[in-house]
């Protein structure tokens, strides 16, 4: 399956996302203080760490992150804060697999360059 660098870019972004939501979920602190930290930690800004929700995370504060998340014991990995294309194409053709056929609404991912809802889906027989 062929995907757009569109997709691939949003996919990574969401990804992202959710390692950095779910960081900041596993800190045993309220989501300010833990932007705070965070903040402290990679030396950044506070308005920096709010924006990487918006904007997603650099490469190179994903090193950074993943040793926060060591700090907490919480197993989280570089390639989770700045995934690589071999893992946004493999979320990618998954989230295809559930979303084909299915009413946008329905949809995993939100951001298909492409038409979903009047693929059809044949089963081997």
């Amino acid at each position: 399956m062929e995907f757009t660098t569109v997709e691939i870019n949003a996919m990574r972004k969401e990804l992202m996302n959710h390692a950095f939501s779910a960081l900041v979920r596993r800190m045993p602190m309220n989501k300010c203080k833990a932007y705070e930290y965070i903040a402290n930690y990679l030396g950044v800004k506070y308005s920096t760490v709010t924006n990487m929700v918006q904007k997603g995370i650099s490469a190179k504060h994903a090193s950074g992150l993943s040793a926060i998340a060591a700090r907490f014991k919480t197993r989280m990995y570089h390639y989770q804060f700045a995934p690589t294309d071999a893992i946004c194409l493999a979320w990618l053709e998954h989230d295809y697999r559930c979303d084909k056929g299915k009413h946008p609404s329905k949809h995993l991912f939100k951001h298909w360059d492409r038409e979903m809802s009047k693929l059809h889906i044949y089963e081997d027989a």
